[in-house]
């Protein structure tokens, strides 16, 4: 559990998947009552997603009460990735301590199976060059990526898949958001991630108008959303179908958290129809966060 007092919140080493990251979720609201200064000394390992969601945990109190939140005990191998991710670029948090002198990675071949955090802006013109930009790179790292599991077709799946989900950023969450994905390994498995995540309105609220749609939980409206043609915005809409398709012919995962709410669909282990898992009494976080994952 996290441990918190007036001055300091510790956090725990729950920063590996999206299911134990819902524990530091879980201290959203106690955090921004806090001074803002919080001890990740405990933490011994960030995969992808756990790190975007912090990102914007980061921003909300930014945002909220107009202070950055203060770092400290970073381990030095958590600051040498989140350095090389890019995580400290943005802004949103004070540093107490730097890299020593010659401690940061370096951009080589064996660190280039990932890319870095890019803010995907909430308006079309900005996030559309910036979406540009992340496919190009992509592309030009996809063979160190995707080493695992490259075919003639993977990197086209995956350009469809960080178009259409970077493209709901801009077209319907009415906030910015960020994109990442990494390979990395977690014992003897290896895994892609490609997250997707912002703060803005969340598929409940983006789905607002459309009043025709029948479904009772927001994981209920994910799921439909994942199935069944909709848009918000237009009368057919593919993107959330299109990527659910994608990752059951790779055999990969999909988690996506909007506000309390979340819904995961395994295509690699458990048979069909027994695959798909709900949750609605999570701890309550603005926007939508998505993670697309293979895993060999």
């Amino acid at each position: 559990m996290i441990k918190e007092s007036k001055d300091i919140i510790i956090l725990p080493d729950r920063f590996r998947d999206p299911y134990t990251f819902e524990s530091v979720l879980s201290m959203n609201s106690s955090l921004l009552e806090s001074s803002g200064t919080v001890d990740m000394s405990r933490i011994a390992f960030i995969e992808p997603y756990s790190m975007i969601s912090f990102l914007l945990m980061g921003r909300n109190f930014l945002r909220k009460r107009g202070e950055k939140l203060k770092l400290i005990h970073i381990p030095i191998h958590i600051h040498q990735y989140l350095n090389r991710m890019d995580f400290f670029s943005k802004g949103i948090f004070i540093l107490t301590e730097t890299l020593p002198e010659g401690m940061s990675l370096k951009r080589n071949p064996i660190s280039n199976r990932l890319l870095e955090i890019t803010e995907i802006p909430g308006k079309e013109r900005q996030g559309v060059n910036a979406l540009s930009s992340v496919i190009s790179i992509f592309r030009k790292r996809s063979e160190l990526i995707l080493k695992f599991w490259m075919d003639e077709s993977i990197v086209d799946y995956f350009v469809t898949v960080l178009s259409e989900l970077c493209q709901n950023i801009f077209e319907h969450s009415l906030d910015s958001g960020f994109v990442t994905m990494q390979t990395y390994k977690s014992g003897k498995e290896n895994i892609a991630r490609l997250v997707i995540s912002d703060s803005g309105v969340g598929i409940r609220g983006s789905f607002e108008g459309k009043k025709t749609l029948n479904y009772k939980t927001t994981s209920q409206l994910i799921e439909l959303a994942l199935t069944t043609p909709i848009s918000s915005k237009r009368e057919f809409g593919y993107g959330l179908c299109q990527v659910n398709s994608i990752t059951e012919k790779l055999k990969g995962t999909i988690f996506i958290r909007s506000e309390s709410s979340s819904l995961t669909v395994l295509y690699n282990k458990i048979e069909k129809g027994k695959n798909i898992f709900h949750r609605n009494d999570l701890p309550y976080f603005e926007g939508t966060q998505i993670a697309i994952s293979l895993s060999a």
